[in-house]
């Protein structure tokens, strides 16, 4: 394994360790009750090009721009994700990890587990828009969320309801980070 795939796998374990445990001095959030997540989630209208708002930054995205994810359906519970981001500027090198999203209970689709080679976590789409034109994603610990949108940009009433609704589930939403957009994708 060459030095870059070392370090992109790295950062996709980092990734994934944001989706599995519960930060140091939470744990408390790890044996409460999770977060709502959205009623009759529809997969395929899931799929698709997501560009990332915000985020709580972990180490592996710290310097990312342009950050977006591309959800496939590959079986009627389960997606492949795709996600890209240029390292600290929108022309810089691009990184790259592949993960397999499952809804792991067909009654509950928003509950997802996340698979990222040997490693799987929780992955929960809390909220869509009513033309799946935004989302969140969550873990069920509170200690990982992103406001995903259709679009390299999010309305003021958008980002306000996702601001909203995140506190109202028990997120820190001042943890959380604008993802740099430059609207070359």
């Amino acid at each position: 394994m060459n030095r870059i795939q070392s370090l992109w796998s790295a950062r996709a374990r980092s990734f994934l360790l944001a989706v599995t445990v519960c930060a140091p001095g939470t744990l408390a959030g790890c044996t409460t009750p999770g977060p709502q997540v959205q009623k009759n989630l529809e997969l395929g209208r899931f799929e698709g090009r997501w560009y990332e708002i915000a985020r709580v930054p972990r180490d592996y995205d710290a310097h990312c721009h342009d950050t977006v994810a591309d959800y496939r359906r590959t079986t009627p519970g389960q997606m492949d994700v795709r996600h890209t981001c240029f390292m600290r500027s929108p022309t810089g090198p691009v990184h790259e990890f592949r993960a397999v999203a499952t809804a792991d209970d067909p009654s509950e689709p928003a509950k997802m587990s996340l698979q990222i080679g040997s490693y799987t976590g929780a992955y929960w789409v809390l909220d869509v828009g009513d033309r799946y034109e935004y989302a969140l994603v969550g873990h069920p610990s509170r200690t990982a969320l992103w406001v995903l949108s259709r679009t390299p940009s999010l309305g003021e009433a958008e980002w306000n309801h996702a601001l909203s609704f995140s506190k109202s589930q028990g997120f820190d939403i001042e943890a959380l980070r604008r993802t740099p957009q430059s609207g070359s994708r």
